[in-house]
Order: C-alpha cells, then structure tokens, then sequence
C-alpha cells in the first residue's frame, strides 16, 4: 500500500513540476514564436510580428530543443516547395523582382519578390536536380512591422527609410 501511495506521489509531484502550455500562456500571454510538425522529419518555426502575423519562416529537419549529437538530417526538395507554397502560396507573394545563387560547396538559391524574400540552402549544385537534398528554406516577409525587428530599439527605421514594397498598409 505505501508503495502505490509513493508511486502515485511522485507522478503527481512530476506531473506538477512540467508547466503546460495553458500555464505559460496565461503567465506570459501569447508566443512570439511557435514550432510546427509540417511532416514527418520537417518542423516550421514561425516568428510573429506585433500584429501576431508571421514576420519569418524557418522550414528544417525536426531536431529536439537541446541537440543530443551531430546528426544533419536533409529534406526533399519536393517537399521543401510543397510547404513554401502553403505558407506563402505563389499569389500572395507578389511579383518575381531578382533571383540569385550563391555556391559554397552547397547552393543557397534567395527568390526576392515583391512581399517576400525565399531563401532555400541546397546540398547538391544543381536547382534542377530531382534528387536535390536541402537543410533549410527561410521566409522573410516584407512588411513595416517586421522591417522594425532588424532593428535594435531605439533604432526603428523611420516610415520613409522603409521601402513601400515593405509597407503593406500604405
């Protein structure tokens, strides 16, 4: 009987120790970033803007919060498109302006249009390669109050400084 009181003490104490996600929304109200499961293998953590709108995407191989060894999982390109295109489907991103690559013994490919900057960072060469492996796409969206956080406080742009294509409510 002692035994089974202790155990159900401990899984008590246990339960209690770990915050839920309840609890620290209503200590600290609501996140400013969050992390998804988009698929198997592949997070999406998100960073909002003080309008609780994404400001950046980070699209990688899931990996727990404290890395335990080196492991470099990679992602299909395939599917790297498929969720870009969910977050920010080809509509919404307005007009194509510049394309450019970058090669360092891996390809980083930046799609700048007119709302969004696309980043996608490539083990293979080759952008047409069907077997193309990728570790990460980044999105940034081109809106004032996300141009706000590159700054340091005290350092916001003023609303000329920013371009009109990064002021979506003018």
């Amino acid at each position: 009987m002692r035994l089974v009181a202790a155990s159900l003490f401990i899984v008590a104490a246990t339960a209690v120790l770990a915050p839920s996600s309840q609890d620290l929304h209503n200590r600290y109200g609501e996140p400013n970033l969050e992390r998804f499961t988009a698929r198997p293998g592949i997070s999406v953590t998100v960073e909002y803007g003080l309008d609780h709108l994404a400001c950046y995407v980070l699209i990688e191989p899931s990996q727990p919060l404290i890395h335990t060894e080196e492991h470099n999982p990679q992602l299909s390109s395939e599917a790297v498109t498929e969720i870009l295109e969910e977050i920010v489907p080809m509509q919404m991103r307005g007009n194509l302006t510049g394309i450019s690559d970058t090669a360092f013994g891996f390809e980083v490919e930046l799609i700048d249009y007119e709302n969004v900057s696309i980043m996608r960072s490539a083990v293979r060469c080759c952008a047409s390669d069907p077997n193309r492996q990728e570790d990460r796409a980044t999105v940034v969206f081109k809106r004032y109050v996300c141009a706000k956080k590159l700054n340091p406080p005290n350092m916001t742009p003023s609303v000329e400084s920013v371009p009109k294509s990064w002021d979506n409510s003018r």
